[in-house]
């Protein structure tokens, strides 16, 4: 039997996209970065706990 390998990147359970990745996608951030971070990862936490409500409620 052959074994089947993961190419997606390995993530944090409760994480959509983590900050380091959506970082490099915008580039240079103008202001408070860690602010801007905190306000991604809550935002971010809110969403994949909307997905997994989605899944498991119907």
């Amino acid at each position: 039997m052959t074994e089947t390998v993961s190419v997606l990147p390995a993530r944090k359970p409760g994480v959509c996209v983590p900050w380091e990745e959506a970082k490099q996608r915008y580039g240079e951030i103008q202001g408070n970065e860690e602010q801007i971070q905190r306000v991604w990862e809550i935002n971010d936490a809110e969403a994949y706990d909307y997905l997994w409500q989605c899944l498991l409620s119907f």
